[in-house]
């Protein structure tokens, strides 16, 4: 049969590759995307695809939801930790789950971040509340018993994109030519997402209910060190390049967050239990780093990867031949 799909943060750096994705599926009738402005230039990207439609409203609006809601079979949702901060994510991420249960949506995927609180017994120094909001919607989500005449639920977990390297994580170029990555990562490791993949992992949850029901997909292409990372770089390019170890400090003085570093993430901006971008992603570099040393925190399958999605990129060097990588900019984060 064919089915319907809402797309929640279809216009953003993860779902529009989602939505081009399923868009080339025969099996979706239409891809109806909840965007707040229709005339913006990734909705009018998304509007030239296949069976693509627009639907104006906002994530934090009931009536919007429950319009956009109407008539959908299946949904994938990503919230825009930013902009709503930890209480709205919280908030709206169930409120969303319960309008799609009184919709008659047959499956919903939740878009999640490592859920990780509890194996670092809540340990401030690694509090990214853009990973918390998420990752609580999702332990909220999990308690819900799988039902075949109700709406089934899958977690997405995802992590660092790893076009990233192209702005946020963007190195700069000595004057002898040498290419720097800054980031104040120790000897600690990433789990890269490539974009371009999701969408093939939401079409095989939808596709293969009786088996993703219930699960938590984390997706990665694989745990990248920076020593690895400039190595593949100069081996693919071609390139001199080397990885420089900074302090937070440092990073939030020069680096591509300093112009918003003590900026709030949600409103209202004077809210005092709010996180500042400073605080948020000092928190992110220390969960990393503490990736280096102990795997269980942010562990993944990469034999179920291989089995879900044989032809997924596996690695920095696979990702880097595949988009031509040269450490130049590229457009990636809308809001960046």
């Amino acid at each position: 049969m064919s089915q319907s799909v809402l797309v929640i943060g279809g216009s953003g750096a993860q779902g529009t590759p989602v939505v081009k994705a399923l868009s080339q599926q025969p099996q979706y009738s239409e891809i109806r995307v909840l965007t707040r402005d229709t005339t913006s230039a990734s909705s009018q990207y998304l509007a030239t695809l296949p069976k693509v439609s627009l639907y104006t409203g906002q994530t934090d609006n009931e009536e919007d939801l429950k319009g956009a809601f109407s008539g959908i079979d299946l949904a994938h949702v990503n919230l825009n930790s930013f902009a709503l901060g930890i209480k709205e994510e919280l908030y709206w991420g169930i409120r969303i789950y319960e309008i799609a249960v009184q919709s008659g949506v047959k499956h919903f995927i939740w878009s999640s971040l490592d859920r990780f609180m509890a194996d670092t017994r809540y340990d401030d120094e690694t509090r990214a509340i853009h990973y918390y909001g998420k990752a609580y919607v999702e332990q909220w989500l999990s308690a819900i018993p799988q039902r075949k005449d109700s709406t089934r639920w899958t977690i997405m977990t995802t992590g660092p994109y790893i076009e990233m390297l192209s702005q946020l994580l963007q190195p700069r170029q000595e004057d002898d030519g040498t290419y720097v990555f800054e980031v104040p990562l120790g000897d600690g490791l990433v789990p890269f997402i490539h974009l371009d993949d999701l969408g093939h992992y939401v079409n095989w949850i939808f596709s293969n209910a009786d088996e993703s029901a219930g699960m938590n997909l984390k997706i990665a292409i694989e745990h990248v060190s920076y020593e690895y990372l400039v190595s593949t770089f100069t081996k693919v390019t071609g390139n001199p390049a080397k990885y420089r170890n900074v302090s937070f400090d440092e990073w939030f003085t020069t680096g591509p967050l300093s112009p918003v570093a003590d900026v709030k993430l949600g409103k209202p901006r004077d809210d005092p239990t709010l996180s500042t971008n400073r605080e948020n992603f000092t928190a992110w570099w220390k969960l990393y780093q503490l990736a280096g040393s102990d795997r269980n925190v942010l562990k993944r399958d990469y034999e179920l990867l291989d089995r879900i999605f044989p032809d997924r990129v596996r690695t920095v060097e696979e990702w880097m031949r595949k988009v031509g990588y040269t450490g130049e900019a590229r457009f990636v984060l809308k809001a960046y």
